[in-house]
């Protein structure tokens, strides 16, 4: 509950919670929470996981995207107690085979898709996601699974490039190119 007293101010009445995630594989205790916080806020500032980025706060850039129980999820929208008890996967939890870089992040690299980075993670989860449900996007399915997340330096090409880089070298080039 919200109590709002004199110009604007809002006297908080004590509604904290408490839960439990798995983030990123391991299972994390948020405690002392506040009953509206976002997910994007619990995961960056309580629990000091940094990969999801907070920029628009309104879920209309992409850049805190997250996998919340295998789906894809703009965790500034999410309520976090609303995610009590969920799988959070974060661009942190992507490794290759080898425990390094996974090919979606080599892509990207190798293609120039990243210039400031703030918006690579999102990017990189929602690629990941692609690639998962759909080995042979074509063109037009690469923009579909990238839409909700927003670059402001790459001007897309060279994500898009990746993106194909990736499905080619995976053996699913499809109608890609």
């Amino acid at each position: 509950m919200t109590e709002r007293t004199g110009e604007g101010r809002r006297d908080e009445i004590d509604e904290r919670v408490a839960f439990e995630l798995t983030v990123d594989g391991e299972p994390r205790e948020v405690k002392d929470a506040w009953w509206f916080d976002s997910l994007l806020g619990v995961l960056r500032d309580r629990l000091g996981v940094t990969g999801p980025k907070l920029a628009c706060g309104h879920g209309r850039c992409g850049a805190c995207t997250v996998r919340l129980d295998g789906d894809l999820a703009c965790a500034c929208l999410v309520p976090a107690a609303a995610a009590a008890g969920s799988d959070v996967e974060t661009v942190a939890s992507l490794r290759g085979a080898d425990g390094g870089l996974t090919d979606v992040q080599e892509a990207f690299l190798a293609t120039g898709a990243t210039q400031c980075g703030y918006c690579t993670p999102g990017f990189v989860m929602a690629v990941t996601d692609l690639l998962e449900r759909n080995p042979r996007p074509s063109r037009e399915e690469i923009l579909a699974g990238l839409y909700g997340n927003v670059c402001r330096c790459t001007g897309y090409g060279r994500i898009v490039e990746a993106v194909e880089r990736v499905a080619a070298h995976r053996g699913g080039a499809g109608g890609a190119g």
